[in-house]
């Protein structure tokens, strides 16, 4: 009696290798070679992901019955970052990287990010390095200031000339 209890005390935590994952399950292969499918995955609230094969999971077997699986952790050491003390980070296995530092916030994507929301609203000094465009219409409030040039609709604001009403031609603009 007491050692089938010890048998199933020893049964309650398992470890092993995703062999299939999808959202809400994992397909485990332990070292001993049992392979356990449609463990049921748990999610902290608001995150989400659906681990790559290989990663590790980390699983409870309600009553050491390892037929009945619950996978608390799923982790990859394969795509892991150091981290400073009171650090977080958000990471997949594509290098998209959600960085909270002590300093502030990286985002890091090797593709692009897509910002969707009906009013979007920055309050601070931005600096965008790189090429933008804006579709749709732009209203700009206060002094605006432009160097390297500036055109609309084709016309060279730094070269842009036209004739005068007695026929003479305008000069460029002043600063």
């Amino acid at each position: 009696m007491i050692e089938h209890l010890m048998n199933r005390i020893k049964l309650l935590f398992g470890m092993g290798m995703v062999t299939l994952a999808q959202t809400k399950t994992v397909q485990v292969k332990h070292s001993t070679g049992v392979t356990n499918d449609k463990i049921k995955r748990v999610h902290n609230f608001g995150f989400m992901s659906r681990p790559v094969e290989g990663s590790k999971a980390y699983m409870l077997f309600v009553g050491g019955d390892v037929s009945r699986g619950i996978a608390l952790a799923v982790e990859d050491e394969r795509y892991e970052i150091e981290l400073e003390p009171g650090e977080a980070a958000m990471l997949d296995d594509k290098g998209n990287l959600v960085h909270f530092t002590g300093t502030g916030i990286k985002v890091i994507s090797p593709f692009s990010i897509e910002l969707t929301a009906p009013t979007t609203t920055i309050t601070s000094v931005t600096t965008i390095n790189g090429d933008t465009t804006i579709n749709g219409q732009t209203t700009l409030a206060g002094k605006t200031t432009a160097t390297g040039g500036m055109s609309v609709d084709g016309i060279n604001f730094g070269t842009h000339r036209h004739a005068e009403n007695n026929n003479t031609v305008t000069g460029g603009p002043q600063a």
